[in-house]
């Protein structure tokens, strides 16, 4: 159990890492990502205000960034360097609170920006 532990701090370091450049190459393209916000095969031409839903998103995104790397850092800090398990814990649910309140917060904004066919 010890190794898939050291395995998911590092996992949720690198889909911190990743959701900080998507969240980056929205801002700076404006471009939707399709992993992060429509979904896999949803085209970005669906998307009834473009602008709108990238304006009501993308704090979604950056607060998910800044969690998850979070959590992958204490992760990774709990299982290499020193044990803090409450900390760890304390992360752990709240990366999940997050995540969940993003799914349910994007797909919100799906049903009102983005066109079902």
């Amino acid at each position: 159990m010890s190794e898939f532990n050291r395995m998911m701090g590092i996992f949720m370091l690198a889909a911190g890492v990743y959701i900080f450049y998507e969240y980056f190459r929205m801002v700076k393209t404006g471009k939707l990502s399709e992993v992060l916000l429509l979904g896999k095969g949803v085209p970005e031409s669906r998307c009834r205000d473009k602008e709108a839903f990238s304006k009501k998103a993308l704090p979604a995104v950056l607060i998910l960034a800044v969690i998850t790397t979070a959590y992958g850092v204490i992760d990774c800090i709990n299982f290499f360097v020193v044990a803090i398990e409450i900390l760890d814990f304390v992360f752990m649910i709240v990366f999940l609170v997050v995540l969940f309140g993003y799914a349910y917060y994007i797909s919100k904004l799906k049903k009102t920006y983005i066109r079902p066919y």
